[in-house]
């Protein structure tokens, strides 16, 4: 490529680190600011990186973005929670392209200014997205690459380095070779495909396990983040299960369209509204991806203290709240809640461990309607949100 001109075109086979430190070095030592777009002419995906002066600003597109923002807050930023409901208002009130996320730059900017953050958690979670869109530019079979000089992302985070992030994703890479499964994309989910036979094969305990964790619903690299640990070393450990047709690896949509798809019969406005009131970043998390993807709007209140306020100001149909938090009880608030005309007859279930004859009672003396195990099971969730709404 010439690193001089807007329009050129540049088909990549194997981009290999070797090509990409080529191509890299030769648009630093030009000074190169601009938007670098890359598209796989096979898959059809598309990856865009934002260069000022040869140092990358960052990076956008692929086929999961959201997936890839919740995975970037947990892993990188625990402090912000992920609540789909809510982005998805933020993004259509910004009117953002998810085609190519600069919104996603501007937030952590925010945060950084406002310190919300710290400028490494920043650099943390763009070295993050970057580091995933390198390894799907390395696996990518084919790619055409074309750059635009007028499209240009003024830097508010220190740029990253081409070369040193080039020989961090090789190291990654090499490990999928050597492990023989370089043709396994990590943006594939899991799924049972012969549940009789896993049976035979694990004990009763694993196999409930394993089939509320490969629901189909979580990517490879989701099941990385949850388990905390990285892609390769969870698939490998289900290959052999792979291999012998077991388990399967499809393609999955992206968290919005899934949002978008299963908001059933009703409009935005009218879907119920679950609350669930968890000190707990974990539980909210579970609780909102599982709840949302059956098509009802979600809210998560991580400060007791706040949650009167917000649950008045948001009204919801269904209370999920939590027994044991610092600083009041769920029976304290649920008391408190009950007080309210608002929420005479709101739905109030309990989470806890423990459902106990006395607990039971406690819970009706202070108005809670139901309890739900705190470690919460996505059909059991369900089954509650279904016997408590219309």
């Amino acid at each position: 490529m010439n690193a001089n001109k807007t329009s050129d075109n540049l088909i990549v086979r194997e981009f290999t680190a070797p090509k990409q430190i080529k191509l890299f070095t030769s648009l630093q030592e030009s000074q190169i600011s601009g938007q670098l777009t890359f598209t796989d002419p096979i898959q059809g995906n598309e990856w865009h990186l934002y260069l000022y002066l040869g140092g990358i600003v960052y990076g956008t597109g692929g086929i999961h973005p959201i997936r890839r923002w919740q995975r970037n807050l947990i892993t990188n930023l625990p402090q912000i929670p992920f609540q789909l409901s809510t982005l998805q208002e933020e993004l259509t009130e910004r009117d953002a392209d998810l085609s190519n996320n600069i919104w996603e730059y501007e937030q952590l900017s925010h945060w950084v200014e406002q310190q919300i953050i710290t400028p490494q958690q920043g650099s943390n979670a763009v070295l993050f997205v970057l580091s995933e869109i390198f390894f799907d530019l390395t696996q990518a079979k084919q790619v055409i690459c074309r750059l635009n000089q007028n499209n240009i992302l003024a830097p508010k985070i220190e740029p990253i380095e081409a070369k040193e992030l080039i020989n961090l994703n090789q190291q990654v890479w090499q490990t999928w070779e050597e492990a023989a499964v370089a043709d396994r994309q990590p943006d594939l989910a899991p799924v049972i495909l012969q549940p009789k036979e896993l049976q035979k094969k694990t004990s009763i305990s694993a196999y409930q396990s394993l089939c509320k964790l490969l629901n189909g619903n979580r990517t490879l690299r989701d099941l990385s983040v949850q388990l905390k640990t990285s892609p390769i070393q969870v698939v490998c450990s289900l290959l052999p299960y792979i291999q012998s047709g077991i388990f399967g690896l499809v393609g999955v949509p992206d968290l919005l369209e899934l949002l978008t798809s299963s908001n059933g019969i009703y409009e935005d406005g009218s879907r119920p509204l679950i609350a669930c009131v968890d000190d707990s970043l974990m539980i909210s998390h579970m609780m909102e991806q599982i709840i949302s993807i059956a098509g009802y709007r979600f809210v998560a209140i991580n400060d007791p203290t706040e949650a009167v306020a917000t649950l008045l100001a948001r009204k919801p149909d269904l209370i999920f709240l939590d027994v044991v938090m610092p600083q009041i009880s769920g029976y304290d608030l649920c008391a408190q809640l009950r007080k309210y005309s608002e929420f005479d007859t709101t739905p109030i279930i309990f989470l806890t461990s423990n459902s106990g004859i006395v607990d039971r009672i406690r819970a009706k003396m202070v108005g809670s309607t139901d309890f739900l195990k705190k470690t919460v099971d996505a059909d059991e969730l369900l089954e509650k949100v279904v016997e408590y709404l219309p």
